[in-house]
């Protein structure tokens, strides 16, 4: 009876399985349907692989079905909007299907680095090189003694963007190509690539940039190899602790005393109607020359995009990805509705968690490929936040706003300046 039992509760969970997938395709072609089907197939071979090779109790592997690393902790509960919201502030076109293959026109490994050992958090693997003019794809592999792929870091530049994976016993896990930045790699061109490893996640920095993160499937402390494989040349791969990542040169945002905003305000705001291509580099990070204190006023003037999701501004303790910065003000206006009404969002991020989410659903000036102005004002007990001179939020502090050092930008809006007025 018990094997009876166990034999349906196994159909039965591969049977909402397929049931999902097929709802899911119920509008499309015959051809997409079987490609979703099959994918789904692959997935839950993959899930099975996992828990036969690397169960639960293994401290760093994660369930592909949630990506959540597992800990002896419970993990904090927080809201769907805000892990959203600061993870990923749009998504990527999805590639066209969910198994990985390197379908490099060479899959000819072109560098190896064996016998790595005493993986551990803050380890960095610096792979830089050359992307040959006839490159379609190329991969770099993070793999373990038994030639499981830990992490499957695989630009593809037809399609511009990057897949992450990994591999358990020749089958290939759930793609993930959503990234807040833009693809930056092309033929002819040096390549730097950074891959940080943390106790949660890989972190991916693309020539300067954080790019984003793999959440870990496998043990990463067994990982031995690495390898680039595909059309690329001059190929170099060092190894390194960090304290801080990533690498970067920070902006040391402009100040000015109200007087001279005022005087300069034409001059600010002329750069609304310049191209896209003269805004800052998004994401965008500022560090503040003082603390924002009671008086100080933060001008950010930008534009929305022609088809915008969210955006959001973080008020935080630190310029860096990692370790990761307290987020004193996470303000995250997001563009769902129609008619100009807009949920805007606000949180903070403090001891390793998100904290209770304010919301509210408000008119805007917010749309579609037009210019705006948004100023946070630091007042003695809270932040409010207008646009184009309308207060249409507030948010009261929960920590000492002195402990903010630096401004991080990120989503569906050029930004052309960021200016912090100082106080009377």
């Amino acid at each position: 009876m018990a094997v009876l039992a166990f034999l349906a509760l196994s159909i039965g969970d591969d049977l909402l399985a397929y049931g999902g997938a097929l709802l899911d395709c119920r509008a499309s072609s015959w051809t997409e349907c079987k490609s979703l089907l099959a994918s789904t197939r692959n997935q839950r071979q993959f899930e099975a692989l996992l828990k036969r090779y690397y169960p639960p109790h293994d401290d760093s592997a994660a369930s592909p079905t949630t990506n959540v690393h597992r800990s002896p902790t419970p993990p904090s509960e927080m809201s769907t909007e805000s892990i959203d919201s600061c993870d990923f502030a749009y998504q990527e076109a999805s590639s066209p299907g969910s198994i990985s293959l390197d379908k490099s026109s060479s899959t000819e490994v072109v560098h190896t680095v064996e016998n790595i050992t005493e993986v551990s958090p803050g380890l960095c693997f610096v792979i830089s090189g050359t992307i040959q003019l006839t490159c379609e794809r190329f991969s770099i592999n993070l793999l373990l003694k038994n030639g499981d792929v830990a992490l499957h870091f695989n630009p593809r530049l037809p399609q511009n963007y990057i897949v992450r994976n990994c591999r358990v016993k020749g089958c290939w896990g759930r793609e993930e190509v959503a990234s807040p930045l833009s693809f930056n790699l092309h033929r002819g061109q040096r390549f730097a690539v950074q891959v940080l490893v943390t106790d949660k996640e890989f972190l991916i920095c693309v020539n300067g940039r954080h790019f984003n993160a793999f959440q870990h499937r496998l043990p990463y402390r067994k990982i031995c190899t690495l390898e680039v494989k595909g059309d690329v040349r001059d190929v170099a791969v060092d190894q390194c602790y960090m304290e801080c990542y990533p690498q970067l040169e920070l902006e040391i945002i402009r100040q000015l005393s109200p007087e001279a905003l005022a005087t300069a305000q034409l001059g600010v705001a002329r750069p609304l109607h310049l191209p896209e291509a003269d805004g800052k580099p998004m994401p965008y990070t500022g560090v503040l020359q003082e603390p924002f204190t009671n008086g100080r006023k933060l001008h950010l003037y930008g534009r929305v995009k022609l088809l915008p999701h969210s955006f959001y501004v973080n008020l935080q303790s630190s310029a860096y990805v990692w370790p990761h910065p307290s987020i004193l003000f996470h303000l995250n206006p997001r563009f769902g509705s129609v008619g100009g009404r807009h949920v805007i969002c606000r949180n903070s991020w403090t001891n390793g968690k998100w904290e209770r989410e304010e919301r509210s659903e408000n008119v805007t000036d917010f749309a579609p490929g037009k210019p705006f102005h948004l100023q946070i004002a630091c007042t003695d007990v809270s932040y409010q936040v207008s646009l184009n001179g309308k207060l249409i939020a507030e948010f009261i502090f929960r920590d000492n706003p002195r402990l903010v050092e630096a401004i991080y930008i990120q989503g569906d809006i050029k930004v052309f300046d960021v200016v912090v007025e100082t106080a009377y």
